[in-house]
């Protein structure tokens, strides 16, 4: 047992003991959802600061305002408890302790958080590190993070990452479980007795692919996947990308709520390949409130609204409506067949005329994240599976941004139309108007 900060005494789970004396160089905490994973780790990398004066450590995710919104409150609330360790600076995203150790909190998600990286502390040396949902950092993330591996204050350097399990082809699952890159802990819900009897009953009742990863806590790829040709070693890229202004550019939205809206930049370079640039993936927010969020995600990339060839939206008259009065555009209603756009997307996959991005994403939401949702098109595309119930039938869950992909490719490979770019809305105008919808409104 160990007492903390605030007094109170931290009692580790039985699996927990050995993760807390392990010395290391990499250990990698696993296995079902609610295990306390991320609570072991939180524990360690804060004792380590008070064991060891002048220590510098680093506690992240992806991305770091995800880490700001999650790993943080939890240390600051669950572990550290009251203040008298020390202080945190948010505008630095600095824990600095009373004995002289620091945690940065960093993240990954593109050049300057890797260069910031590179620059925390008093010489860019770390004793620790914690990266909580690991399965989202690729091994370039984590050979930065090596790279920053030198620090001396301590009886040991060790990198921790805590992770639901992901896909089989994973770097994690190959490098650090089956090749033994890592001391490797597995926890289940069960060994953890502050999990409401609901919540174990929530992880059961799954299906699926995140049944096996979230319920039993195995690295499995989903069964009859839809995109079978998808292949995250090929199709998957890593990278901030540059817009040039001579490729096209189109915007596919899925909208949506309560369920997410996915709204996702697509670059089409001279030789036709698509690629995913940006993305909005985010629940719980209007239309209207997305739409300024989408001029900042195009300005990002130094792309006016104006280069965007087609806005290729599903076919909800209001919310397209709604979307064109805010952003001042014109939309362009979905080809829908779903069978047809599949065959289309996985066309390209198998041609390797279509890539993903991992840095698409715009903003991570925390409350998907909760739920144990997908919180982006990558993280959709390998639990798309087709229903056991309904022949070629895709289950209807979890598909937002894998339905914009279909919306986009369909547009670009012209699925369904004599033609491509038309971008006129006498739908939305017979929305605004109250009129009648006529046959062959888009003219």
């Amino acid at each position: 047992m160990f007492m903390n900060s605030s007094g109170t005494v931290y009692r580790p789970f039985p699996w927990q003991v050995e993760a807390w004396r392990d010395k290391s160089r990499v250990v990698l905490l696993t296995g079902a959802a609610g295990g306390g994973k991320s609570r072991i780790a939180a524990e360690k990398i804060h004792a380590f600061n008070l064991k060891y004066p002048g220590a510098t450590t680093i506690v992240g995710r992806k991305d770091k305002t995800s880490a700001s919104k999650s790993v943080v409150p939890f240390l600051q609330h669950t572990v550290m408890g009251g203040t008298n360790w020390g202080n945190f600076h948010k505008s630095d995203g600095l824990f600095e302790y009373k004995n002289g150790s620091q945690m940065w909190v960093v993240g990954l998600r593109d050049e300057s958080q890797r260069e910031a990286l590179r620059s925390i502390g008093k010489d860019g040396a770390v004793d620790l590190a914690w990266f909580e949902e690991a399965n989202k950092l690729t091994e370039d993330d984590d050979n930065e993070i090596v790279g920053r591996m030198r620090g001396t204050k301590g009886a040991f350097r060790q990198r921790m990452y805590s992770t639901n399990p992901g896909p089989p082809d994973h770097w994690i699952k190959k490098k650090l479980i089956d090749m033994g890159g890592a001391s490797v802990y597995y926890s289940r819900p069960e060994e953890n007795p502050f999990n409401p009897p609901d919540y174990i009953e929530g992880l059961k009742g799954l299906t699926g692919v995140y049944r096996q990863r979230l319920w039993k806590g195995l690295w499995v790829q989903a069964e009859g996947v839809v995109f079978s040709e998808y292949n995250s070693l090929v199709h998957l890229m890593d990278e901030d990308i540059l817009c040039p202004p001579s490729y096209r550019y189109i915007v596919t939205v899925d909208f949506g709520f309560t369920a997410p809206f996915s709204c996702i930049l697509w670059m089409i370079t001279p030789g036709g390949k698509m690629i995913q640039v940006k993305e909005i993936y985010q629940s719980e927010r209007l239309v209207e409130d997305h739409a300024p969020e989408i001029r900042k995600m195009l300005a990002s990339v130094d792309l006016p609204l104006q280069r965007v060839e087609a806005w290729v939206c599903d076919h909800d008259a209001e919310d397209r409506a709604t979307l064109e009065k805010h952003l001042g555009i014109r939309t362009i209603a979905a080809m829908k067949s779903v069978s047809s756009g599949i065959e289309a997307v996985d066309g390209r996959f198998k041609r390797n005329m279509l890539y993903l991005n991992r840095r698409a994403l715009w903003e991570v939401d925390t409350a998907l994240e909760a739920k144990y949702k997908p919180t982006s098109l990558v993280e959709e595309v390998t639990g798309y599976i087709y229903s056991d119930k309904k022949q070629d039938t895709p289950v209807k869950e979890n598909d937002h941004g894998c339905d914009g992909m279909r919306y986009g490719v369909a547009y670009v490979d012209k699925v369904g139309r004599s033609s491509g770019g038309v971008s006129a809305s006498t739908d939305i105008q017979n929305y605004i108007t109250g009129a009648k919808k006529k046959d062959g409104a888009y003219g």
